[in-house]
């Protein structure tokens, strides 16, 4: 166990030492752990701890270690005499220091040893640790021994980041088998999937043995927040200055404070794809995520598949295997869009026939709930699927409950084909819709009916904990009407609809008031930043979007005229650094776009008094005169040359901009339109230049899931008519001008070509990650007899021999202030993770230096996590801040932040740091518990103490001696 009891003498060293240059080289933390808590398989050891800063702007900094979870006894290592050794009494006879041997990856702990003994020398010296040794490995061996080697070691890096970051962009995570949060018993129905730990307090139940993944959750539900602080959607605190805080630019990779990625208003659907190349990241762990909802709330990439198809992994007696085989494969389709695995299901047979002859008229499948725990999934034989054959993949949704009747009543008025039944005293309905069945030839029907259509649907019925008196009768959450179910206040009017009735969303029923910027018109948009924005610019004037062509500023009366931002534009330049080449005629003439194709043909050489068209008379690329842009008249397909005819005044997000020739009705098309094997424009433009061949016709060319074969012609317009963001609000910037085709594409080549290291090649068919996204390293258990094992060295959210268990811990994100006396002044910030125990317990810790002028505006994002597991929920735990100036060790301040909802598996702390005056007397506090040490008040709760013990003593009330 960790005792709180802190040298010093070392503390600073190691943080000093943390900021030099690592170059190629690995030094293991906290490696001495388990010798001294050989019986305690639950620390972590062995770490190789990151201290990264955020590529996007320096932004934000990360620290994150990678540990091993097994205890070393598990491996048999024989001493080996391959690597020289040398004693502390040999190195200081030569002379050597302490930064020599973090140089030549010695282990931290041997280096703080070292150091110690060398500072104890002129007046002592020590015999014990006289004798230590230390190991000169030679990379890409390491340890205290030698004993590990990292597998994917390569000498050309500069550092062991840089290394990672390469494996991790070149091994893309594709899990073939699950994570799981075992520290809460939850049943799911089929052994081969568990839990996930975003899947607790996720708003929808997932595991069948009561729910039990959403049983405390009401807490979180009726919360409130400080007058400084945000309220997340889920219910958790954020300071206010997190509140949007992330990167203007939208390709930034913001960190979100709230685990539901509310703060940022920016959709965590994106982290799917973009994490499974990266290195593990703060940004990336834990946050929830909505494109497939229904099934998991995991961002990670592939979980969704895997429990999909592990629904189906078991079956009862009432259909053959036969039956369930044919059907899971052709019916369900449960492999689509890759139905590779089911090429023998139906065996020498039509499936239809399989189907017709082995399965029952009516059956269950999977045998288990596939949403809310309550609804289940039935299908029939395909009796009526003579107006359209894919009719019998589409299911039935089963229940016994009342409360979703409702719903199946009103939308069966609107459904055509809508059937209803009754089957094992479940009331069975199906709603055929004509769009997911058109889906059919690709996808699973039941899928896109679950995830897409169904859980939105029933949303609102669904009730997840018991809505009691307990809950309900507090002031700060609603009663929805004609229901028990009850909200906190906070989701009322917020575009969601959580009750059974949609009072929650109903104006009159509210005696809602819109406040005035609710009144402004923001064209049908849904994303609050986006919103938010443009609010704003319909009020301020803003210097960066003056006369770009958009209409952002409401028309303010001056003199008896109408003044926007785009009157008297006459001699205000429209080819700006915010203009050109960001995707957008701002010019009337599109003088700010030209040049800025990437994909321009190369045979085509336009002058820079010409736009790239594609003629509507023969279907290829000629260059239109720049005095033709926007005359009026259409001289290209789609009227890429007059973007005006498809453009809407104070439209932030532009769908529809295919523009078709002589049609008066609806006339612009979104690029989704075109080439779809149907004429949407009435005379066929939208399909005269389309030349490939698809696998399905009536799929776009502009889709993604369409051939990458499309013609020059086909890319060209489909770029041009794709949907564009015009932002109402620009952020003033630096950047010069954006550069030309030509610049750009050298920049690429460039790029690609720095990126290709000599003497490393790219492997084809890279193996599957066997640690998930931990580490993976080989043990050397005899040098003589080449002896190995492999094993993993895992992230702070993972343990085990595979990484394959999610753990319990702390996010933490800090953010520091100091007044301006101590701009200068470096601070040692020690964060430490500590419970309510006698013994006061430091579960864990972590250090780092603060300097204001360097990081005043930086976030710094941390784990800490418990000793035990599962953590014992009948203690309190908080987070224990120390800070000292660096230099003089001065100590200045405490603070305390209890940890709250100890049922949640992470609990995410985003906290804004004060460091008191250097004038700021600290107050002491009287407490005769306070045997060997004093009473001291934590400066951001004066009604809290804590005991500051002496030297050699530890524990609540320093009782306990440091043997």
């Amino acid at each position: 166990m960790i005792h709180k009891i802190f040298h010093m003498k070392y503390l600073f060293y190691l943080v000093f030492l943390q900021l030099t240059i690592t170059l190629s080289q690995i030094n293991l933390q906290n490696t001495g752990w388990v010798s001294e808590n050989e019986k305690n398989d639950i620390l972590q050891h062995d770490c190789l701890r990151f201290d990264m800063l955020n590529e996007v702007g320096n932004f934000s900094r990360e620290i994150i270690h990678f540990c091993m979870s097994e205890l070393p006894s598990k491996f048999r290592i024989e001493e080996n005499n391959f690597f020289p050794k040398f004693t502390f009494d040999q190195l200081a006879k030569q002379n050597i220091t302490s930064e020599q041997l973090y140089f030549w990856s010695a282990l931290i702990d041997i280096i703080e040893d070292y150091q110690f003994y060398l500072n104890q020398l002129p007046i002592l010296n020590d015999l014990v640790l006289s004798k230590n040794v230390f190991y000169n490995c030679t990379l890409p061996r390491f340890g205290l021994t030698c004993q590990y080697e990292f597998f994917h070691y390569h000498s050309i890096y500069l550092s062991l980041y840089e290394m990672l970051k390469k494996f991790y962009k070149s091994h893309e995570y594709k899990p073939t088998n699950l994570t799981c949060y075992t520290h809460l018993q939850c049943t799911r129905g089929h052994s081969s999937a568990c839990l996930d730990c975003t899947e607790i307090c996720n708003g929808q139940i997932d595991c069948l043995n009561g729910g039990v993944d959403e049983e405390y959750c009401w807490q979180l539900e009726i919360n409130e927040c400080n007058e400084n602080e945000h309220r997340c959607n889920n219910g958790q605190c954020i300071h206010k200055s997190f509140f949007q805080d992330g990167n203007v630019d939208t390709e930034a990779r913001d960190v979100y404070d709230c685990l539901d990625g509310s703060d940022e208003n920016k959709n965590t659907n994106s982290l799917a794809t973009t994490c499974r190349t990266e290195m593990p990241s703060f940004r990336c762990e834990h946050i929830i995520c909505t494109f497939s909802l229904a099934i998991t709330s995991s961002c990670v990439n592939k979980r969704d598949d895997l429990i999909w198809k592990s629904m189906y992994s078991v079956k009862d007696n009432s259909t053959s295997d036969q039956c369930w085989s044919a059907f899971v494969c052709n019916g369900i389709d449960l492999h689509k869009p890759n139905p590779s695995n089911c090429t023998d299901s139906c065996a020498k047979y039509d499936c239809y026939e399989v189907f017709e002859r082995e399965c029952p008229d009516i059956f269950y499948i999977p045998i288990i709930p596939v949403l809310f725990g309550d609804i289940y999934f039935a299908y029939e034989k395909c009796k009526s699927c003579v107006e359209n054959p894919n009719l019998f993949k589409y299911p039935y949704a089963c229940y016994n409950n009342s409360r979703y009747d409702n719903y199946f009543n009103e939308a069966s008025d609107k459904k055509y084909n809508y059937s209803k039944l009754l089957f094992n005293n479940r009331a069975c309905h199906r709603l055929p819709d004509s769009f997911i069945l058109q889906q059919a030839e690709s996808f699973s029907v039941t899928r896109l009916y679950l995830v897409r259509e169904l859980r939105s649907k029933l949303w609102r019925y669904h009730e997840i904990y018991n809505y009691n008196s307990t809950i309900c009768n507090r002031s700060n959450m609603y009663q929805c009407s004609n229901s028990l179910k009850c909200i906190s206040k906070h989701r009322l009017m917020d575009d969601v609809i959580d009750c059974p009735n949609s009072d929650d969303e109903n104006k009159t029923w509210l005696n809602y008031t819109d406040s005035t910027e609710e009144i402004i018109d923001v064209g049908g948009e849904t994303d609050k930043e986006i919103i938010m924005k443009i609010w704003y610019a319909r009020k301020n004037i803003s210097f960066q979007t003056v006369c770009d062509g958009f209409t952002e500023l409401s028309p303010i009366t001056t003199d008896g005229r109408n003044e926007t931002d785009e009157t008297e534009c006459e001699h205000w330049p429209c080819n700006n650094i915010y203009t050109h080449c960001n995707g957008l005629w701002n010019c009337l003439n599109g003088a700010d776009e030209i040049d800025c194709h990437l994909y321009s043909p190369s045979l085509l050489n336009c002058s820079s008094n010409e736009h790239l068209c594609i003629s509507p008379d023969a279907n290829q690329f000629i260059c239109l005169p720049i005095s033709k842009a926007n005359d009026g008249k259409v001289d290209c397909i789609g009227a890429t040359d007059e973007p005006k005819f498809c453009r809407t005044e104070y439209k932030v997000t532009n769908y529809h901009n295919f523009y078709c020739m002589n049609q008066s009705s609806e006339p612009c098309l979104t690029f989704s339109e075109l080439c779809n094997n149907n004429n949407e424009c009435t005379y066929g433009d939208d399909e005269q230049f389309c030349t490939t061949e698809k696998e399905f016709s009536f799929y776009s060319i502009c889709w993604a899931t369409s051939p990458r074969n499309a013609s020059d012609v086909e890319n060209f317009l489909c770029n041009q008519m794709d949907e564009y963001t015009k932002q109402p609000v620009i952020y003033f910037t630096l950047d010069g001008m954006k550069k030309s085709v030509s610049d750009l594409t050298k920049h690429i080549e460039n790029k690609e070509r720095s990126s290709v290291i000599i003497g490393e090649t790219e492997k084809p068919n890279l193996p599957q990650l066997r640690c998930h996204r931990g580490i993976d390293i080989r043990i050397w258990l005899n040098d003589k007899n080449n002896k190995t094992e492999s094993t993993c060295l895992c992230q702070p959210s993972y343990y085990g021999d595979q990484c394959q268990y999610q753990n319990q811990q702390i996010s933490l994100s800090l953010r520091f202030q100091t007044s301006s006396d101590s701009w200068q002044i470096p601070f040692a910030i020690v964060i430490l993770l500590i419970d309510d125990d006698n013994e006061q317990m430091i579960h864990s810790y972590e250090q780092l230096t603060y300097l204001s002028m360097r990081d005043c505006e930086n976030k710094s994002h941390l784990y800490l996590t418990y000793s035990n597991r599962p953590k014992n929920e009948t203690k309190n735990y908080g987070i224990h801040i120390d800070i000292y100036e660096k230099i003089s060790s001065k100590y200045r301040a405490s603070l305390f932040f209890p940890i709250q909802f100890l049922f949640l598996p992470v609990h995410r702390l985003s906290l804004l740091i004060n460091i008191p005056n250097r004038d700021i007397n600290m107050e002491s506090c009287s407490n005769n518990l306070c045997i060997n040490g004093r009473c001291i008040k934590y400066s951001n709760n004066k009604e809290k103490t804590f005991c500051q013990c002496n030297t050699g003593w530890f524990g609540r009330y320093c009782t306990i001696k440091h043997s």
